[in-house]
């Protein structure tokens, strides 16, 4: 499996979405399918560590990538999300470069950070990996993803984008929008504006541009604006879709047979 960050690094658009079912089935699917990386999400849904795991091992299965929303910035929510054997995080809530320092202060290992060494953890497996292998990958592979979603957040990208040990700046249109007053408005110019500056910044810092989208339209706009790790809707969302369109199929067949 190719991770993420290789993907990026070799310019590639990549395709997730986010998880928040805790069946291991969703995960593998999603997999099966082709999407390049799922968002177990931690924040806004009801997943524990052990789900997690379970998860992971999961989409290790199915050779899809797995990037964990942790709840917040906290040390001990990353560090163990990592030593379950995610190959990245995203960190919610990210308003400033000190904020950004602490995520990578608890995502990696030294120079860079002060992550917690542990051999005995699944994404060393268990002991099994060689030792400078499992430092070489973490380095290589892991991603570490900070989320944008606030005017603050805005008014800081430039001194966020520069700080070492972040891959991709994420914005969280939702988030944002309720900012700037304006709730679930993420079509308004000011969310749209936010984006392209966020796209533009991440370039010029070399980083990655991220972001939510809901539809064909917002992808598109997206992707032209620059974004490259695209997280597009979400399971709950894509089973209550496709519910919802064979229940109005079956019910329009019952109509037409009532009808004869």
């Amino acid at each position: 499996m190719t991770s993420v960050k290789k993907k990026l690094a070799d310019n590639q658009p990549v395709i997730g979405t986010f998880g928040k079912f805790s069946c291991p089935t969703a995960v593998e699917i999603l997999g099966y399918l082709g999407f390049d990386f799922v968002i177990l999400d931690m924040e806004h849904s009801s997943l524990d560590y052990s789900q997690i795991e379970h998860l992971i091992q999961a989409a290790d299965a199915a050779g899809i990538s797995t990037v964990v929303r942790v709840p917040g910035i906290e040390e001990s929510p990353i560090l163990r999300v990592l030593d379950t054997g995610s190959q990245g995080i995203q960190a919610p809530g990210v308003d400033s470069p000190e904020a950004a320092r602490k995520v990578v202060e608890a995502a990696c290992y030294q120079p860079l950070g002060s992550r917690g060494l542990s051999y005995s953890t699944r994404a060393a497996r268990y002991t099994l990996k060689d030792k400078g292998q499992h430092l070489l990958a973490c380095e290589q592979e892991q991603l570490v993803v900070v989320q944008i979603e606030s005017k603050e957040g805005m008014d800081n990208i430039e001194e966020i984008a520069q700080v070492a040990g972040i891959d991709v700046l994420f914005l969280g249109p939702a988030d944002l929008s309720n900012s700037l007053g304006i709730p679930g408005q993420t079509n308004h110019p000011l969310v749209q504006a936010a984006l392209k500056r966020l796209c533009d910044v991440a370039k010029r810092y070399g980083k990655t541009a991220g972001t939510f989208v809901a539809n064909r339209e917002q992808a598109a706009r997206a992707l032209a604006a620059g974004v490259r790790y695209l997280a597009y809707d979400n399971d709950v969302s894509f089973f209550v879709q496709g519910s919802r369109t064979v229940l109005a199929e079956v019910k329009s067949l019952l109509k037409e047979q009532e009808a004869i």
